[in-house]
């Protein structure tokens, strides 16, 4: 069973990487449509050792952002192979202004009383293209959960506005008519990011949140998913179906997790 269930990711992810399915990962899951959190971007590189606290050393090592893709620029492996020395340079000095210009936050009370209803406001810089916002229960990238799973309630759609400063209604139409709205992540479309002018675009969500009935301590934080190499000249390159890829491939390491400081609400 073990062997079939292999052969089986093998020929989805296969079946991913050879279709037009690809951009969805480079650009953002757009038809997955729910409650995501940070642990679905697997492929990405993290960006702080604490959201990786409780994993074996030597894999949270292999996540960092120095080993997973620094050093692959650096050294010219995998899908940096065929690039000049200089142009891996170019684009490691890129990526890493990316990482450099990228920012999280979250802001909400400090207190509530059971059952009621607060916002949370996530904002964030940085990205290139399609940037993912997560509401969660903790700081951890393969363990933490959806805020909801901790006894909290999201109110209504997520209010979400790109780096225009429209409001955005794009992932929220996206939903199935016939469900609530009420999602726990956001995706924020048509970031820019212009690396010669050094300015990086901003997004906000503002979630409406009931509070959990049961008293306690109750600890909030803010998961941010972006990508780099598609915002540098160096970094996109174009498969035979037109679709523009990052560089490192389109579940390749370019894309980052970063979380906001952790913020603890006491229900009382």
């Amino acid at each position: 069973m073990l062997r079939s269930l292999r052969l089986g990711v093998v020929v989805t992810l296969a079946a991913v990487l050879t279709s037009g399915a690809a951009h969805g990962y480079s650009g953002g899951p757009t038809w997955i449509v729910t409650d995501l959190t940070t642990g679905c971007a697997g492929c990405h590189s993290s960006m702080q050792k604490s959201q990786l606290r409780t994993e074996r050393e030597q894999m949270a090592a292999a996540q960092f952002v120095e080993n997973k893709h620094y050093r692959a620029l650096e050294e010219g492996t995998g899908s940096y192979k065929d690039m000049s020395p200089e142009d891996r340079q170019k684009l490691l000095a890129d990526v890493k202004l990316m990482d450099q210009h990228a920012s999280v936050t979250l802001a909400g009370p400090a207190s509530a009383k059971p059952g009621q209803e607060i916002q949370l406001t996530a904002t964030v810089q940085g990205g290139h293209g399609v940037v993912g916002v997560f509401l969660m229960e903790s700081d951890l990238r393969f363990q933490g959960r959806s805020l909801a799973s901790d006894g909290w309630v999201v109110v209504g759609a997520p209010k979400v506005w790109g780096a225009d400063g429209k409001e955005q209604m794009k992932w929220v139409d996206s939903r199935g008519p016939e469900l609530k709205k009420n999602l726990a992540s956001v995706l924020i479309f048509d970031q820019q990011s212009d690396l010669a002018g050094k300015k990086f675009p901003q997004g906000k969500v503002v979630w409406t949140v009931r509070a959990p009935p049961a008293p306690g301590s109750y600890p909030v934080a803010v998961g941010f998913a972006y990508g780099t190499e598609k915002a540098s000249p160096y970094g996109r390159v174009t498969n035979p179906s037109g679709v523009v890829l990052p560089r490192g491939g389109g579940l390749g390491p370019s894309g980052r997790i970063l979380f906001s400081t952790v913020h603890t609400i006491t229900v009382r």
